[in-house]
């Protein structure tokens, strides 16, 4: 009787062992079959699976967020001081110009999509970038308002690079006598006029053209036009116009 429960019992033990054997057979097979699917198609599975997140199309998901960006853009200007600049005019020969940065002068920057044009079959994207400017609630300092120096002045220095190296009296009739002029720090960026200025003025062209000064001049603008041709092999953006950034800046 023992006997025949012990022989029982061992064949029992011997099904269960052989059901589990082939479970983790079948288990190992199904893992292997995975595998090799994704070996083989994991790239155009991954690349599916983010294009339907990231299309440019009317109304997707990744048009919206490529329309209104959730991020949060911070500029820090600094300009250059001239810290000698009476020594320079006593001693142009031996004299080394001394440039010392200011403190950093924060902005916060929005940049938003506007004018979007499809194309009819919604391959490609034109559209313009438009820009504002705002003093940075936290990281810009209320007293910097006060800062002044004598900075580098763009305006005289385009100016002045139209005459030889001794400049003939217009330079200076126009430019004015002084050499050198203390100025305030943030109406260099938001925006100053002067005699020289308004000479250039009429040259200027886009938007915002009453003062000179680089926020000034870009803030509230209109970037020019970009092309976007979208796809998994063609990504490309393109400018309908290229300028240097000091003829950007001015002219």
């Amino acid at each position: 009787m023992d006997a025949n429960n012990k022989k029982s019992s061992n064949t029992q033990q011997k099904k269960k062992a052989t059901i589990r054997i082939i479970i983790e057979v079948i288990i190992a097979i199904i893992i292997i079959i995975v595998t090799i699917i994704l070996y083989i198609y994991w790239k155009k599975l991954i690349i599916n699976s983010v294009l339907k997140e990231v299309a440019l199309k009317p109304d997707s998901a990744g048009y919206k967020t490529w329309l209104n960006p959730p991020t949060t853009i911070t500029r820090a200007y600094r300009l250059f001081n001239i810290t000698n600049p009476t020594k320079i005019v006593t001693d142009p020969t031996m004299t080394t110009i001394n440039v010392q940065e200011t403190r950093p002068y924060s902005y916060l920057l929005s940049s938003t999509k506007q004018n979007i044009q499809w194309s009819n079959d919604y391959k490609s994207i034109h559209y313009s970038v438009h820009r504002l400017f705002t003093r940075h609630p936290t990281r810009f300092d209320p007293s910097s308002v006060n800062d002044k120096g004598v900075f580098i002045d763009f305006v005289r220095a385009m100016f002045r690079a139209q005459f030889p190296i001794r400049a003939a009296p217009m330079f200076y009739h126009l430019g004015g006598m002084e050499t050198f002029y203390h100025t305030n720090a943030i109406e260099q960026l938001e925006g100053f006029t002067s005699d020289l200025f308004n000479i250039i003025r009429q040259k200027m062209t886009g938007s915002n053209t009453a003062k000179s000064g680089f926020i000034y001049r870009y803030n509230g603008s209109r970037a020019y036009n970009y092309k976007i041709k979208s796809g998994i092999n063609i990504f490309r953006i393109t400018r309908s116009h290229f300028l240097t950034l000091l003829s950007d800046f001015y002219y």
